[in-house]
């Protein structure tokens, strides 16, 4: 056999079996107008919800509505499940309406602590603010303001955690130069106060310490608000403090006491319940 009838006869084994393809496809093809379901990737989130796919949530009147809302969210946290709402319905539907979240949460900018996993929040619920040390300036202050003033938010969390590099920093009285040295100056009273303090010689009491007085000096540069402070003193905002432990993912809430008139807090330094 030539070349040219080689040629000729894969030509035509080819285009049969190109035939052959066209006709399986055309009889898999779907109008238009369907979709076909095994190619829609679903959520692995629970998506129970109202006739739009929105997920109910619990009606939250207060800072102790919310407060109730975090603890139920850290214990399905803890059991290694989540439940917050992802679904394209509740994107939508806050793009659409608005975000109303129940709760500010400042925290340490941490990998190991992500608020909307350790509550099981999903969109819309937390406002979150996030900086190391979880230390507040003028910028964070301003956008606690905004929550609470123009979205209505009545509860704040201000939430430290163990093993806290940024107040390990501080203990150790290093210098990291640039920006990272104003958060350091920032938590250092707090070390000094627990050195001053503590019972204990060992750093990891100290550190434990000063990461629980560096949350109430926190909560003391949030009472300088006038917007907040003034929101306190109405009873329409609840602060609120405690810390993670980022190896059990347990939060210890502190006794935060706070003092609109004099922009105090106390009892911060120690726990006083666990979940």
């Amino acid at each position: 056999m030539n070349r040219k009838v080689m040629k000729r006869g894969f030509l035509g084994v080819a285009a049969c079996a190109i035939a052959l393809l066209a006709t399986t496809a055309c009889s898999t093809t779907e109008d238009p107008g369907t979709v076909n379901e095994s190619t829609v990737t679903t959520s692995s989130v629970n998506t129970e919800g109202n006739a739009t796919g929105v997920k109910e949530l619990p009606t939250i009147n207060n800072g102790d509505d919310a407060m109730s809302v975090l603890e139920s969210g850290n214990a399905m946290f803890l059991n290694g499940q989540y439940n917050g709402d992802i679904t394209q319905a509740t994107r939508e539907n806050l793009a659409a309406n608005g975000q109303t979240p129940h709760t500010v949460v400042i925290t340490c900018s941490d990998s190991r602590v992500p608020p909307e996993l350790i509550f099981d929040a999903g969109l819309g619920e937390l406002f979150v603010i996030r900086t190391a040390g979880n230390v507040v300036g003028d910028y964070e202050v301003g956008s606690v303001e905004y929550a609470v003033d123009h979205l209505h938010a009545p509860l704040i969390l201000v939430m430290g955690h163990s093993g806290c590099g940024a107040v390990d920093s501080a203990i150790q009285g290093g210098h990291a130069g640039g920006h990272v040295d104003d958060i350091l100056e920032e938590i250092q009273p707090s070390v000094a106060q627990a050195q001053a303090q503590s019972q204990e010689t060992e750093a990891s009491a100290i550190a434990d310490l000063a990461e629980n007085l560096n949350v109430q000096n926190t909560v003391n540069n949030l009472m300088e608000s006038d917007i907040i402070s003034q929101a306190v003193q109405n009873g329409t905002l609840k602060i609120a403090s405690g810390k993670y432990d980022i190896s059990t993912g347990q939060i210890t809430y502190f006794d935060t006491q706070t003092n609109p008139a004099s922009g105090t807090t106390s009892s911060a330094s120690g726990a006083s319940s666990a979940q």
